[in-house]
């Protein structure tokens, strides 16, 4: 008759093994799901469906709504082109055409006016765009301030050094001259932009 051999487990092969599950429970799981919303968007473009189940929450989150702000609006686009394509008249007669024309429209109306904005100044009449023979553009200040007598600009003409502004403002260049000051840097308390003839940083240069 043959004997079945047991084996008995000691007590601390019970514990170790009961220690080793314990600590593979406790570990998390990498895996990040992220918000469904960010999901169900990345899961519909072609260009990250099969890559974003690798990225972290943040980045799904950001690359959605990048996709939602940039290429969701070209949808209305191409439904209504394969729309015209297939029944121009249909397209014509439906009720459904006016709101895709709108939203097209705004939508190309918008990105064309972001596209186009023109740098922004701080809204000083005086300031305007001269081409120079480069081609390179500059800014112009046309505010008399800016400018200074002759008699105001003789008597630094063998200053060397400007004299402290002492955060003062001058009511314009002749002023400035007249106290010994020029030179005015942007990061100086005396510096005012009505007083920059080129807007280059400098106020009332000598």
């Amino acid at each position: 008759m043959a004997k079945t051999k047991v084996r008995r487990i000691s007590a601390n092969e019970t514990t170790a093994r009961s220690e080793q599950v314990a600590t593979a429970s406790a570990v998390p799981s990498e895996r990040v799901t992220g918000p469904a919303w960010a999901v169900w968007i990345l899961a519909r473009f072609p260009g990250v469906r099969y890559r974003y189940q690798s990225w972290g929450t943040t980045r799904r989150v950001v690359m959605a709504i990048l996709l939602y702000l940039v290429a969701l609006p070209i949808i209305p686009i191409v439904i209504a082109a394969v729309w015209y394509a297939k029944d121009p008249e249909g397209f014509k007669k439906s009720p459904l055409m006016p709101v895709l024309v709108a939203v097209i429209a705004a939508w190309l109306g918008g990105f064309g006016w972001v596209a186009n904005q023109t740098p922004i100044t701080d809204g000083t009449p005086m300031a305007s765009v001269k081409s120079s023979a480069d081609g390179e553009t500059s800014t112009a200040n046309s505010d008399p301030a800016a400018t200074a007598t002759q008699a105001s600009k003789d008597k630094i003409a063998t200053q060397q050094k400007s004299n402290a502004t002492n955060g003062r403002h001058f009511e314009n260049c002749t002023a400035a001259f007249d106290a010994g000051v020029f030179d005015i840097a942007r990061n100086n308390a005396s510096y005012e932009r009505r007083l920059d003839r080129d807007n280059d940083g400098i106020a009332c240069e000598k």
